[in-house]
């Protein structure tokens, strides 16, 4: 049985070459990233030929973050390991 993994951030960097790296390991993969549908079109489509569950998380929302996590215990029944990867960006001083 493989293990199910939900990755944060997976639309570039670290995040997309982890979910990439698991995929091929044969790891059951739930790649989560904003604006799947629009800005992540390609990173999202990329990860789905590639056998992934993508779903649309913004982890700077609750409500976000709760419904994406319903979607993914609903696409791949429960998780094992959950990597957060995204990040949140400031500018200015802090």
């Amino acid at each position: 049985m493989s293990s199910k993994v939900l990755i944060t951030g997976s639309s570039a960097g670290f995040g997309r070459l982890i979910a990439s790296r698991l995929l091929e390991a044969g790891y059951t993969v739930v790649a989560t990233m904003r604006e799947p549908d629009t800005r992540n079109s390609e990173a999202a489509t990329a990860l789905r030929e590639a056998g992934a569950h993508v779903v649309e998380l913004d982890v700077t929302d609750d409500r976000s973050v709760d419904s994406g996590v319903a979607q993914a215990l609903d696409a791949v029944g429960g998780l094992d390991v959950v990597i957060n990867n995204a990040g949140v960006g400031s500018n200015g001083l802090l």
